[in-house]
């Protein structure tokens, strides 16, 4: 499916699941070198930049969050030449939509970021670390959320959910840290496809990744101490409990022993035999549990 959007002299065609069909016309229309057109079809598991003298091309991934595949990117083939952008995606995303909106107020403001497609596109490329921003923003709600749990005494189910949140974190920084070289290598390319003064602009995008970058290592950091909490509590908890039953077990031993050899078969057992046997028992056991439970309070083991 081709959307098209234009301004002028310039088009933008956004451009999903593309048949070869597709790229054929998209390449005829556009002006597309035909060393650009050999993975349009294709999602490709690695970040990568090509140019020529006014064209250029690069593929990024991008992270998902919410969903459940999240191991599976957005991936984005972005084609700039004098005339079009093209952008080439595999499924929906809904930054590129909200963008296709955003596009027309531009164009009718006559504003300057969509005079060229070289401006159109790192206007593009800045509004989507823009949304990566609202990723991130999820996950913070999220650790939010589990930082409350946590405190209401919730910690064993929150090992799960500390852990899915850790998951989509490591992969959001995965996902984008690919982005660097790809920013790196993109500077030279728009000099060299369509001049130098574009290169300045690459400093938008560097600028919007190493806060994203700086936003992601401070999640990562707070995620950190949320698990560390979280895990000194489940396990006080745990010493607690096991403390408990080493202390039942501590005064039930002696009391099953003393009352073991009671019960034993022989002809001179003491005491057994004798007027009120039982109670004198039972009275041994009570205050022998009575000792046992002042020990362990003067210790203060309870």
């Amino acid at each position: 499916m081709i959307q098209r959007f234009t301004q002028k002299k310039l088009t933008w065609l956004d451009v999903l699941n593309p048949t070869t069909e597709d790229i054929r016309e998209i390449a005829a229309e556009a002006g597309i070198p035909s060393e650009f057109t050999n993975d349009l079809t294709v999602t490709i598991p690695h970040n990568e930049v090509f140019h020529v003298k006014g064209a250029l091309k690069i593929t990024l991934d991008f992270p998902i969050v919410k969903r459940t595949d999240i191991n599976h990117p957005h991936e984005i083939k972005f084609i700039v030449t004098k005339t079009h952008l093209v952008t080439i995606r595999f499924e929906d995303i809904e930054s590129i939509h909200r963008f296709g909106k955003e596009f027309e107020v531009l164009c009718m403001l006559n504003n300057k970021q969509v005079t060229q497609p070289i401006n159109l596109f790192i206007t593009l490329l800045n509004y989507l670390y823009d949304a990566m921003y609202l990723k991130l923003d999820y996950l913070e709600t999220k650790m939010r959320d589990i930082e409350e749990e946590i405190f209401n005494e919730h910690e064993r189910e929150m090992v799960f959910e500390i852990s899915s949140v850790s998951r989509r974190l490591i992969t959001f920084k995965q996902t984008i840290s690919a982005h660097e070289n790809a920013l790196m290598r993109l500077r030279g390319s728009v000099g060299f496809a369509f001049g130098k003064k574009y290169e300045e602009r690459i400093n938008e995008l560097e600028h919007h990744f190493r806060n994203l970058n700086r936003q992601v290592y401070a999640l990562s950091s707070t995620l950190d101490d949320l698990r560390d909490t979280n895990m000194a509590l489940l396990s006080t908890k745990q010493n607690e409990t096991m403390k408990i039953f080493t202390i039942l077990a501590f005064i039930t031993f002696p009391l099953t022993l003393f009352t073991s050899m009671f019960g034993m078969n022989t002809v001179t057992t003491p005491i057994v035999g004798q007027e009120g046997d039982f109670w004198i028992i039972l009275s041994v056991m009570a205050i022998v549990s009575v000792f046992f439970f002042v020990f362990f309070k003067y210790k203060k083991w309870i």
